[in-house]
């Protein structure tokens, strides 16, 4: 999901080329949370740029190229999935038995795009992604015209059984459509742009789903790697929720229509 802001290439003191992202008057913590996002991604072995500065209004982040050349690995496609798969498994299996829903360690403001939204850390899926930001996301769509008012009651009828079966939290990357998703001149998929937090793996999955620019394959080495539990196609509309609702807060009612197909969709399942 694109942020405003500048984009430039710098050096830094050693010559290298880096990536620098400035807002003016940035929001409190804003690139602080997505060099969080970053460093975290990256401990879980997922390929992200380095982070070589944070400030309150810009990140300068190592220079990644992409590259749509042909002739690079034999299916990029295929091995982004298994990536992807071994990143969900690797933070479930080194969560803490009390990890929560929300918010990575340390951090008090956080953002989907140039949307704030509600991390605070909860012990449940339903609460973090329903409650603290499904419904208020509806509430303030409604309240600013956006939405129709019927909206709202449709999102307080989302149960914690809507979102499937219970699996321990998941270290998301929050905002996996395709422009977040870099593909190098080898072949190799990086990550960016991260909306990161303890979530559910399914997130990710919905996002892909949402814009599309994602081959059939990357599902294929998902599943293979890592299995979704069943019925998780018909899971794809709550978990894309949030993403369109802030997209309806932040680009208009052009979204509108697709939202509430997303929460009648939801609530027929």
């Amino acid at each position: 999901m694109s942020r405003t802001g500048t984009t430039s290439t710098i050096r830094l003191a050693d010559g290298t080329k880096a990536f620098r992202k400035a807002l003016t008057n940035a929001p409190a913590g804003f690139f602080q949370f997505e060099a969080a996002g970053l460093e975290a991604l990256g401990q879980l072995g997922a390929r992200v740029p380095k982070v070589y500065e944070v400030t309150d209004d810009h990140l300068v982040i190592e220079l990644i190229s992409a590259d749509t050349s042909v002739g690079r690995v034999e299916d990029p496609e295929d091995a982004f999935g298994q990536e992807l798969a071994r990143l969900h498994r690797t933070s479930q299996e080194q969560a803490a038995a009390d990890q929560t829903f929300g918010s990575l360690a340390g951090l008090s403001h956080w953002y989907l795009g140039a949307a704030a939204i509600d991390l605070q850390p909860t012990t449940t899926l339903y609460k973090s992604l329903v409650t603290n930001r499904i419904v208020p996301l509806t509430e303030q769509a409604v309240e600013a015209g956006l939405l129709e008012s019927t909206a709202v009651s449709m999102a307080e009828a989302i149960t914690p059984e809507h979102l499937g079966p219970e699996e321990p939290p998941t270290v998301v990357h929050g905002d996996l459509w395709a422009g977040n998703r870099m593909v190098d001149a080898a072949g190799t998929s990086w990550l960016i742009d991260p909306s990161c937090h303890w979530g559910h793996r399914e997130q990710d999955i919905a996002m892909m789903h949402l814009f599309g620019g994602f081959g059939p394959a990357v599902m294929t080495g998902y599943t293979d790697e890592f299995p979704l539990a069943d019925g998780w196609q018909q899971r794809i509309p709550v978990f894309q929720l949030v993403p369109l609702l802030v997209h309806v807060l932040l680009f208009g009612a052009g979204y509108a229509a697709s939202t509430m197909r997303a929460l009648s969709t939801t609530l027929d399942t």
